[in-house]
């Protein structure tokens, strides 16, 4: 009796064995994959290889995902067409003050002579050449009676940073008889040009 128990035991025994070491060393069994009319597990295969070493759960998504890599590198190009700024231009202006003759190295006998500057902020992508034109309003100054010029230098570096420059105007023989008196008497405007200073 007890020699028939122990074999009964030992069929157990190995049968549990045997079912155990089925699933271990074939998983991907069409039976253990949840198609119990047989099958092909081929499909599961990764790049072409029958390597099973990853870490499949049940149940389990497989993803690929494929590294981009540079196969050719293009230089992009444009054209750049030459720039030049000054930062608020339309709030500059040019107040002309009395001043001595002598002082503005004019003759005495052009008396009355008038000054006046203003700072403009002048960037650029192109070393540029600063240039002024003076165009009278009404009969108080001719326009052959002034002067415009940049007071420190007409250059302004082509670095793309601000640089300050400052333009002055200088007039003589002005017809102050011909105008009603005030602080800022409208006289005239003055274009600022620039160009390439070659």
């Amino acid at each position: 009796m007890i020699k028939r128990t122990l074999i009964a035991m030992a069929v157990v025994v190995l049968l549990a064995t045997v079912t155990h070491a089925a699933w271990v060393e074939d998983p991907f069994t069409s039976y253990n994959l949840g198609y119990p009319n047989g099958g092909d597990y081929t499909a599961l295969k990764v790049d072409g290889k029958d390597n099973f070493n990853m870490d499949f759960r049940w149940p389990y998504e497989i993803s690929i995902s494929y590294k981009p890599l540079v196969v050719c590198t293009i230089p992009v190009k444009m054209q750049v067409g030459m720039y030049v700024q000054i930062d608020k231009c339309k709030d500059k202006k040019i107040l002309l003050v009395q001043k001595s003759c002598g002082d503005l190295v004019i003759d005495a006998d052009k008396y009355p002579c008038y000054q006046g500057c203003v700072d403009l902020n002048v960037r650029s992508n192109f070393e540029v050449k600063m240039g002024a034109v003076f165009h009278q309003s009404g009969d108080i100054l001719d326009e052959g009676n002034v002067s415009a010029y940049y007071d420190g230098g007409d250059v302004v570096a082509g670095d793309g940073d601000y640089h300050t420059v400052t333009l002055c105007l200088k007039a003589w023989s002005a017809k102050i008889y011909k105008a009603q008196p005030g602080d800022e008497v409208s006289v005239g405007s003055v274009d600022v040009t620039v160009k390439p200073n070659i």
